[in-house]
C-alpha cells in the first residue's frame, strides 16, 4: 500500500499569530493533533508543553524542519521515516507544495505486524506515572522531562485512568490553570490494557481499533510498563 491511498488531504492549516490556547480550540473541534503555521508546524505537544503562555502565537514555537514524503512511497518506507526522525507525522507531496499528511495513527491502522514479537520485547519499563491527585502543570513537567505524551493515573497499584495532552489540551483551550486542576477530572477512565505475553500484533490491533495510541502493560497486580504508537511503528519499520 502507498501513502496516497491513505493521507489525509484535508490539512488543517493555522495563521502564524493564532494563540496556543485559540490552536488547542482548532485541533479539539477537528480532532486533530497538529497544525501547519505559515512555514512550520506545531503539535498538540507543543501546546500543551507551553501552557503558561496561552496568548503566545503558535509561530514562535512551531517546527521548521517538515518532512516530506512522496504520494508513491509505501508504507514501510514512512514507517522507516517516521522512526528515524521521531516525527508524529510526515507532509506528502514534493517538499514545497503540500498534498496531503500521514500520521503515526494512519500507519499503526493500515500496517500488520508480521514478525513475531511479544509487547514484553519492546514496552517501556518506566512510563510516567500520577496519583489521581496530581496537579496537571505537575505531570506536564514530567512530560515535557522525558518527552512524552501520557501519563498513567495509578489507583491500588493498577491503571485507574490515562492522562494524554489531547486531555490536557481541553482545560487549556478553555485558558484554565493547570495548578489549580487534578488528573481525576480529565483523565480518560476507559484504560485498555495488554499484558507483556500480548503479541505486538495484537496491541497494534487494540490501538487501531479502538483509535489509541498508548496502552498501559499489566499483570494482574501491578503496572509493569507501557506500550506506544512509537515503539509499535520502530517494529514495523524493520
Amino acid at each position: 500500500m502507498k501513502v496516497k491511498e491513505i493521507m489525509s488531504t484535508n490539512v488543517i492549516k493555522a495563521d502564524p499569530n493564532t494563540k496556543i490556547k485559540d490552536a488547542a480550540k482548532i485541533m479539539l473541534y477537528n480532532n486533530i493533533r497538529r497544525l501547519v503555521v505559515g512555514d512550520g508546524i506545531v503539535t498538540i505537544r507543543d501546546l500543551v508543553y507551553n501552557w503558561q503562555n496561552p496568548d503566545m502565537p503558535v509561530e514562535e514555537i512551531s517546527s521548521k524542519d517538515l518532512i516530506f514524503v512522496n504520494p508513491e512511497d509505501d508504507l514501510k518506507e514512512a514507517c522507516k521515516v517516521v522512526t528515524a526522525k521521531g516525527v508524529g507525522s510526515l507532509l506528502v507531496g514534493d517538499g514545497t507544495n503540500i498534498q496531503g499528511i500521514i500520521t503515526e495513527r494512519d500507519l499503526i491502522r493500515y500496517c500488520k505486524v508480521n514478525i513475531n514479537g511479544n509487547v514484553g520485547d519492546i514496552m517501556d519499563i518506566s512510563p510516567i506515572i500520577a496519583s489521581p491527585d496530581s496537579t496537571l502543570d505537575e505531570i506536564i513537567e514530567v512530560m515535557k522531562q522525558k518527552f512524552k505524551r501520557h501519563a498513567v493515573i495509578i489507583k491500588d497499584n493498577l491503571p485507574g485512568g490515562i492522562l494524554s495532552v489531547r486531555d490536557i489540551a481541553r482545560p487549556l483551550a478553555s485558558g484554565r490553570n493547570m495548578k489549580n486542576l487534578q488528573a481525576k477530572d480529565f483523565m480518560t477512565i476507559e484504560v485498555y490494557r495488554v499484558t507483556p505475553d500480548s503479541t505486538i500484533e495484537t496491541a497494534r490491533f487494540l490501538m487501531a481499533e479502538k483509535n489509541i495510541g498508548f496502552l498501559p502493560v499489566v499483570d494482574s497486580r501491578s503496572l509493569l510498563g507501557s506500550v506506544s504508537e512509537r515503539e509499535i511503528l520502530a517494529v514495523l519499520s524493520i
